[in-house]
């Protein structure tokens, strides 16, 4: 395997290990840092919300392991680059539109 590869593969575990945390985290997390973060009292079920969120993440690193596996080293990449921005706005915008938006009191 090629060094691009291998950099695949430890970008979507390290996704995947975020996953992780967000499974077994007891207080709310989003999947980005922002100015005025979620609060256990504005969401109606921290432990479901964290398991989508995890559930979301998950999935996002699976797709950069599977890359990394899968892909021809000459475009894995390039394929890697085109699936991390378009794919963080697709996470968001789920995330957005239907986690938080379930979850939100």
């Amino acid at each position: 395997m090629s060094n691009e590869k291998y950099l695949v593969i430890i970008i979507g575990f390290i996704i995947i290990i975020s996953a992780i945390y967000h499974y077994i985290s007891k207080k709310p997390l989003t999947i980005y840092h922002n100015t005025r973060p979620l609060l256990a009292k504005n969401i109606s079920d921290v432990t479901a919300h964290n398991h989508a969120t995890a559930l979301l993440l998950f999935i996002y690193g699976l797709i950069f392991v599977l890359e990394g596996v899968i892909l021809d080293q000459t475009i894995v990449l390039r394929i890697a680059i085109f699936t991390t921005i378009p794919g963080m706005f697709i996470v968001i915008g789920i995330y957005e539109a239907f986690i938080r938006r379930k979850y939100s009191k």
